[in-house]
């Protein structure tokens, strides 16, 4: 009896310690995907300009790659700059905890955060154009580690500035559909 019930204590203990431990860190990144009707030149004044408006400033990267053959597509990349969010002790904490789990770390005091935009767009057949969008969170801790934390997003950032590029792109398109008339 005793043989067995620590057989099944060490089984017990075993499978707490080979359970992975899930941390603010290993959650899935929000990538989010829309197709619009109209031009990729359109759809790409759209970005620059919501990223305008949230004021991200000029980006890190704004490659446009052309097409090599007559008649291709157009594909472009846009890595806005740090999107500032808060700064800080006093209200940093409370808006990060808003849009992600910070990294948990025991009397931290968060000073800064910010968001940082990274964009896919290509041009499809049919005048289509295909944007890719994700985030990536990211807060500068001062009092234990005094580094610059990185973590990702619960995706309410990302659904903000895709509804605003969707509505820029559907602005811009309107105002060539006008002009045509």
């Amino acid at each position: 009896m005793i043989k067995r019930l620590s057989v099944l204590m060490l089984v017990a203990v075993l499978a707490v310690c080979i359970v992975p431990e899930t941390k603010a860190g290993d959650a899935e990144q929000v990538v989010l995907n829309e197709t619009l009707d109209g031009s990729f030149g359109k759809v790409w004044r759209a970005v620059k300009r919501a990223m305008e408006v949230h004021g991200c400033g000029k980006p890190q990267t704004e490659k446009v790659i052309e097409p090599a053959e007559e008649g291709g597509l157009y594909k472009g990349i846009y890595i806005s700059d740090f999107c500032i969010l808060a700064t800080g002790e006093d209200t940093t904490r409370d808006v990060l905890e808003r849009y992600g789990d910070i990294p948990r770390i025991r009397g931290g005091m968060w000073i800064s955060g910010r968001i940082q935009y990274k964009i896919n767009i290509r041009e499809e057949a049919q005048n289509k154009t295909k944007i890719t969008l994700k985030a990536e969170l990211s807060g500068f801790e001062e009092f234990i580690t005094n580094q610059v934390h990185f973590w990702t997003s619960n995706g309410l950032l990302e659904r903000e500035m895709m509804a605003a590029i969707v509505k820029y792109s559907n602005e811009e398109i309107q105002k060539a559909g006008s002009t045509d008339e």
